[in-house]
């Protein structure tokens, strides 16, 4: 199959994959399953392909798929605003992976720092939690905890820096969502009544969605090279691979030989 051809197809696998997890998405009801006190949450299971694809293809192939799955499912299962929130979420995740994902120690670190600052910003303001709130809180707290064991997790090499990565994302789009809707809304207030839950609860989805794809990505390990697709190594998040046309011309010139090879 030409190289054409496998993008073309691994980009309309990946846009229907995340349209059928966004989908899910919708399905779970995570708001009411917190009392509906955070309305919007969801699980981010889509924004495991987006994660996947930052490893995987080139960053212009990234914001293709980003900006068809933000279109294709505001018109299937949503709205223009759902697609105004969905944008302003998925443009900053994927700057901020793109950036991150040479050094997913430190966007695990961020996550761990913004997780800390918004549990103790929740604690000032309610000292003596309660209910739904005490909820929030010990979840912000399992956050700050799980980032900062994947930073030195990351750091110490035991684990791929997906998870890092996942983390940044997370967080990042669920800041980009609360900056549209306080230009939608004319409310700078949710940055200190909504965002700093959003930070912590985006910590916590991070780490879901980081062990998925992880799990995904290990498990494709055998059938997909990343080494010859120039991106990084599972297991080794620090090595970035060439990406040149040089070093894939190689590759293909190399695999060319070996088929005629073997047919004479």
């Amino acid at each position: 199959m030409r190289p054409a051809t496998k993008m073309i197809a691994r980009f309309g696998l990946l846009t229907a994959l995340a349209l059928v997890l966004g989908l899910i998405d919708r399905a779970v009801p995570v708001s009411a399953v917190l009392g509906g006190f955070i309305p919007g949450i969801k699980l981010g299971l889509a924004n495991t392909v987006l994660l996947y694809a930052v490893y995987l293809m080139d960053w212009k192939s990234c914001v293709a798929l980003m900006l068809t799955k933000v279109v294709l499912s505001g018109f299937l299962f949503g709205s223009l605003t759902a697609i105004l929130y969905s944008f302003s979420g998925g443009a900053l995740s994927l700057a901020v992976m793109l950036l991150i994902r040479n050094r997913p120690d430190r966007g695990a670190l961020a996550a761990a720092l913004l997780s800390a600052a918004a549990l103790v910003f929740l604690l000032i303001r309610n000292s003596s939690p309660k209910g739904q709130m005490l909820v929030i809180d010990i979840l912000i707290g399992l956050a700050f905890l799980a980032s900062a064991a994947v930073f030195a997790a990351i750091r110490k090499g035991k684990i791929s820096g997906v998870m890092g990565t996942s983390l940044a994302g997370a967080v990042s789009h669920n800041m980009g969502q609360i900056l549209m809707a306080c230009a939608v809304l004319h409310s700078p207030q949710l940055l200190t009544t909504y965002l700093p839950v959003l930070v912590g609860v985006g910590a916590a989805v991070g780490c879901l969605t980081g062990i998925v794809t992880e799990r995904v990505m290990k498990a494709l390990k055998g059938t997909v090279s990343f080494d010859q697709i120039g991106r990084y190594r599972v297991g080794d998040s620090s090595v970035p691979l060439s990406s040149t046309s040089e070093n894939r011309t190689a590759d293909e010139n190399r695999g060319g030989e070996k088929l005629s090879g073997g047919q004479e």
